[in-house]
Parts: structure tokens; C-alpha cells; sequence
């Protein structure tokens, strides 16, 4: 039996290694083409997913705007007209709106800062409406 396996060859016996045939020299050729093309799919997804970004939905938008109308709220508290209360509350009612549709995307840490901003500017809201109401002469009676 041992005769027979010898004149087959090692290859036969197990003894060897086989003759790699046309089939078994392109699986290399392949990964490699399905590697690539695997890429440039991964590749199309991320430019079409960047593509869909909303402006709106980033973090810097939403830290520019904020300021910006932070500022204008805050330039119209200061002036201390009744009319200009009313756009200060307006601007500042528009900013908690801002705020409310931008947490999905915000850092806690940039919805801590927004909401601490909103808390002072309406204190000083109120402060300022109190200020500026006439006051009330309380009649003693006497």
C-alpha cells in the first residue's frame, strides 16, 4: 500500500503540498476587489450621511446663534423701555425655543451653559420690568 501512495506522489500521501490551481491563485484577487469595493461603499455612505448633515443640527451653529441673540436680548434689556422689555422677552422666548429644539444634539455641557445664560437674562428680565413698573401709592386711609 505504502508502493502505491509513493508513486502517486507527496501530494497524494499528504506528504507535500499540492500545485496551487487557476481557481485557488484568484481568491486573493477577489477579497482584494471585494476589500476595495467594500471601501468605496463605506466610503459613499459617509459623504452621503455628511451630505444630510442639517446645518442647523450642529453644536456651532447653535452656540453662534445663541450668542448673537443673547446679545441683542441683552442690548435691548439694557436700553430700559417698556417696548423694548417686550422684544427683550420676545428675543428671550425665542432663545428657550432655540435651546429646546437643539438638545438632542448638544453636549450637556453646552445645554448646562444655555440654560444657566436663559436663567440669568430672565432674572434680569424681571428685575428690570419691576424696576420700571409705577408703583403703587398705598392708601392709608388716614
Amino acid at each position: 500500500m505504502e508502493a502505491a501512495a509513493a508513486e502517486r506522489g507527496p501530494a497524494a500521501s499528504g506528504g507535500g503540498v499540492a500545485p496551487l490551481g487557476p481557481r485557488a491563485a484568484a481568491v486573493p484577487e477577489r477579497l482584494q476587489r471585494r476589500e476595495a469595493e467594500r471601501q468605496r461603499e463605506a466610503e459613499r455612505r459617509r459623504q452621503e450621511k455628511a451630505a444630510q448633515a442639517v446645518q442647523e443640527e450642529q453644536s456651532g451653529f447653535f452656540v453662534a446663534a445663541f450668542s448673537r441673540e443673547r446679545a441683542e436680548a441683552e442690548e435691548e434689556d439694557a436700553a430700559g423701555r417698556p417696548e423694548a422689555l417686550e422684544e427683550a422677552a420676545a428675543r428671550l422666548q425665542g432663545l428657550q425655543k432655540l435651546l429646546t429644539d437643539s438638545v438632542r444634539f448638544l453636549a450637556p455641557y453646552e445645554v448646562r451653559q444655555a440654560q444657566g445664560a436663559l436663567s440669568r437674562l430672565q432674572g434680569a428680565l424681571t428685575a428690570k420690568r419691576e424696576q420700571l413698573q409705577p408703583k403703587n401709592a398705598v392708601y392709608t386711609g388716614i
